[in-house]
């Protein structure tokens, strides 16, 4: 292994890379595995074939001292990707490493804003474990949407083997607030909807869901995550909103989505639910679990309420992170 007790260390955990060649991405992602390799710290990359393949046969036999992941299934789920970097995190106190790189090809508007929102929290989510992040930006292919937020989500910036901060970085917590004031797709006109009052009344919610969720032909699975879902939301309504409510649902040729609606209640959305809480905490387990069980979750809170709608691949073949078949 060449020697790289010269190289800089991060000084931080979360740091950017733009780049715009293979020799500028070798340059960044490889000194950073080294160093890790060096420190005995584990290594874990997460990237498309192309640059996975680049890196392996750069590494040459320390290849077979890193985990590979195949960054199409590794970053499926916003909330299911940041609970497996924290697990990773938490498992090496002694520091670990992690070159990766977040599909965006493919993603709708909706969607890339929920994973440029991943990448702020992901700096939460690192605190105190010891954990270094390098994420790489192919600036000749990601829009420039993609590419300012990336410019704000991470505190630092990397070139090569060089770090320094980043002054452009924004609060997380600031950030993610700001995700939530876009509009959400209007609700189309063919959704079905059934109003709730009560507790009494959620047996029947669960009833409709499961009809409407086997129509669609979700899994067994699915659906059972599903009804976990709606029964979580809307019994937060009823026990801490306007006590009623309204459930609407329609399918999409990819999803189906449910959206319950609460006419009196807010929820501070910007990071509840997107980190484990704690043994002692109270509050957060409903929208911890409905992030984990769903594909994606939106939230609005407005003078007319909240909603949360809820997002389900109607594919059950889809890798979860944690899963990626070996590289």
């Amino acid at each position: 292994m060449p020697d790289v007790s010269g190289l800089p260390e991060p000084p931080g955990a979360h740091h950017v890379v733009l780049y715009d060649s293979d020799a500028q991405f070798l340059a960044a992602a490889l000194p950073f595995a080294r160093a890790g390799l060096a420190a005995r710290e584990p290594v874990f990359i997460a990237t498309g074939p192309g640059n996975a393949s680049l890196l392996r046969r750069h590494l040459g036999q320390d290849a077979g001292q890193v985990d590979f992941a195949d960054a199409r299934t590794w970053y499926h789920s916003p909330a299911k990707t940041l609970l497996a970097y924290h697990d990773k995190a938490c498992a090496a106190p002694g520091g670990s490493r992690v070159v990766g790189e977040a599909v965006w090809s493919g993603r709708n508007e909706d969607q890339a804003r929920e994973w440029t929102r991943y990448e702020a929290l992901l700096n939460l989510a690192l605190l105190a474990t010891g954990a270094k992040h390098l994420c790489p930006y192919d600036t000749r292919v990601l829009p420039e949407m993609v590419l300012r937020a990336a410019r704000l989500t991470h505190p630092g910036l990397a070139a090569g083997a060089d770090y320094w901060s980043n002054p452009a970085y924004v609060d997380p917590e600031q950030f993610s607030a700001a995700c939530d004031t876009a509009p959400l797709p209007a609700r189309p006109r063919r959704a079905q909807a059934r109003a709730f009052h009560g507790n009494e009344d959620l047996a029947g919610l669960r009833d409709f869901t499961n009809r409407r969720a086997r129509a669609a032909g979700l899994p067994p699975t699915r659906i059972d995550n599903l009804l976990i879902c709606v029964d979580e939301a809307a019994a937060n309504t009823v026990r801490h909103g306007a006590g009623h409510g309204t459930c609407w649902i329609w399918t999409t040729r990819t999803e189906v989505l449910c959206e319950i609606s609460d006419p009196k209640g807010t929820l501070n959305a910007a990071i509840v639910g997107y980190l484990p809480p704690s043994v002692s905490q109270l509050n957060g387990r409903g929208m911890w679990i409905i992030r984990q069980l769903c594909d994606s979750v939106d939230i609005r809170t407005d003078h007319r309420g909240s909603r949360v709608r809820l997002h389900l691949d109607r594919d059950p073949d889809v890798t979860p992170p944690g899963t990626a078949p070996p590289a």
